[in-house]
């Protein structure tokens, strides 16, 4: 019964302790402490707490002077045996352990009981308590409740330290993330501002250049053609960075309407004439007969510069005098494919996937070539996507690539 009371009592001034919100962590260890010790009947004391998984610290100590010094985990000392075996220890003159009595030679008596504190089945720490006041021995009484404390007070105490540690990083996250949200829409409202007030000196550029067409001789229109293919490069950069924003942001409106597959093919070959003629390449266009009684709904002209786009890059990556394969088919399951097939270098397999990505240049150390795809292929991927569709590439034998994108149709009513 006296063992009860004194159990209660300590676990009373513990609570009070542990629910005061005015003192902090580290103070109430160290009040917690002096309450074991002198519960205990002892002299000296300490709780230790892991950092890491290899060593201890003094979090709180009857010797001030002890406070924050650590302890690397080793084989022989008392609390490395308890944290590795996640078990008490209890030492004096009849248990034997000399080992571990010349380790704390240094106190006056020799009885000392060390237990660990355990939160979630894992520890995290120990309680020391040694130099019993009057006789040299810790009865199995005071034992038990010193482990009943270490399992059960400390571990909770250290689990809301934990909790509040956690609960202040979470909200300086959310600080900072709503902090990098504000930047990042600041940098993206200028990145649309500047890409848009592009597009006015770059149309005077090119009307300019249209006029000037008509006045050059022979020999300085290949100059002015070349002036205008560069301007046409840049004005489809600037589209494809300013839709892709939109596509992001969700604020891109599709406007369907009625496409003809093969109309389309022919206007994508056609604005892009100059650029292949320069480039001296042959355009071969490819397409089923009329038989089909599907039908292509989308926006013509997003659907347009998806087709654009893979032409440049396939004429980019053609050596002079090759042909270009241009076309569409129709597959199962009401689907359209339309391909782009050239006989360039070739996508290696490992980048099939990474090419769509947003600013990818990808190295092929072995032969020295370098894939740059800058944002069209991205454009292609997030327009086709926004028409339910999918986009791919596959590489051709013996040399060349094949892009291609499928949407899907609807048969004709009526």
């Amino acid at each position: 019964m006296r063992h009860e009371k004194r159990l209660l009592e300590i676990l009373l001034a513990i609570t009070n302790i542990s629910n005061d919100r005015k003192i902090e962590f580290r103070i109430k260890l160290q009040l917690i402490l002096l309450a074991i010790v002198n519960c205990m009947q002892a002299k000296s004391g300490s709780i230790m707490l892991l950092k890491g998984r290899k060593v201890l610290e003094v979090a709180a100590s009857t010797n001030s002077k002890l406070i924050g010094l650590r302890q690397e985990l080793d084989e022989t000392s008392p609390s490395s045996w308890v944290v590795r075996n996640k078990a008490s220890l209890y030492v004096d003159r009849a248990t034997g352990h000399e080992s571990y009595r010349k380790k704390l030679a240094h106190h006056e008596k020799t009885a000392f009981f060390v237990a660990p504190i355990v939160s979630d089945d894992k520890v995290i720490g120990v309680l020391n308590v040694t130099d019993k006041i009057g006789g040299d021995v810790f009865a199995k009484w005071e034992q038990e409740i010193l482990i009943r404390i270490a399992g059960q007070v400390i571990s909770a105490l250290e689990t809301q330290r934990l909790a509040k540690s956690l609960k202040k990083s979470r909200r300086a996250l959310e600080k900072k993330n709503v902090q990098l949200k504000k930047l990042e829409k600041l940098r993206t409202d200028l990145f649309n501002m500047l890409i848009h007030d592009l597009k006015g000196p770059i149309s005077e550029v090119v009307a300019n250049l249209d006029i000037l067409s008509y006045t050059v001789v022979d020999e300085s229109r290949q100059y002015v053609e070349s002036a205008q293919i560069g301007c046409d490069t840049l004005n489809r950069m600037i589209s494809n960075l300013l839709d892709i924003a939109r596509l992001e942001e969700h604020k891109l409106e599709l406007l369907y309407e009625r496409i003809d597959p093969k109309d389309l093919v022919k206007e994508a070959l056609g604005r892009l004439f100059r650029v292949g003629k320069t480039s001296e390449l042959c355009f071969v266009e490819k397409a089923p007969p009329p038989t089909t009684t599907d039908v292509l709904w989308g926006d013509r002209g997003i659907l347009l510069r998806v087709l654009q786009n893979l032409l440049t890059n396939a004429i980019q990556y053609s050596p002079p005098g090759e042909t270009i394969e241009v076309g569409f088919e129709y597959l199962k399951s009401s689907r359209i494919k339309f391909f782009v097939k050239d006989n360039g270098p070739g996508v290696p397999a490992e980048y099939h996937q990474a090419i769509f990505d947003k600013y990818v240049q990808l190295d092929k150390k072995a032969d020295g070539r370098t894939y740059t795809t800058g944002m069209g292929l991205t454009f292609c991927k997030m327009a086709v996507k926004a028409h339910r569709g999918t986009i791919g590439v596959t590489t051709e034998a013996p040399k060349g690539s094949r892009f291609w994108f499928v949407l899907p149709v609807e048969k004709k009513q009526g």
